[in-house]
């Protein structure tokens, strides 16, 4: 069963003021804040403090990756300065 425009208009104003009320805020300066806020507030709680550490881990680790692979093109440029 397809969807009219009515319904289509419908679920869309619905969803506008879901979100709308989620983040309680108009402007998106507003929307950045709070999600600011929310992530320091997990930050200070800990509840995230071990995601951060995965994150920081593989992306060193993926750096260190693509420096070794790409050793040919700054290592002589290290030498030779």
């Amino acid at each position: 069963m397809a969807l009219s425009n009515a319904d289509k208009k419908e679920i869309e104003s619905i969803v506008r003021s879901e979100i709308k009320d989620f983040i309680g805020s108009n402007t998106m300066k507003q929307y950045e804040n709070k999600l600011l806020e929310l992530i320091s507030k997990e930050m200070l709680k800990g509840k995230i403090h071990g995601d951060i550490k995965d994150i920081i881990i593989r992306v060193f680790r993926e750096f260190y990756y693509y420096m070794w692979n790409n050793k040919g093109q700054w290592e002589s440029r290290l030498k030779n300065a």
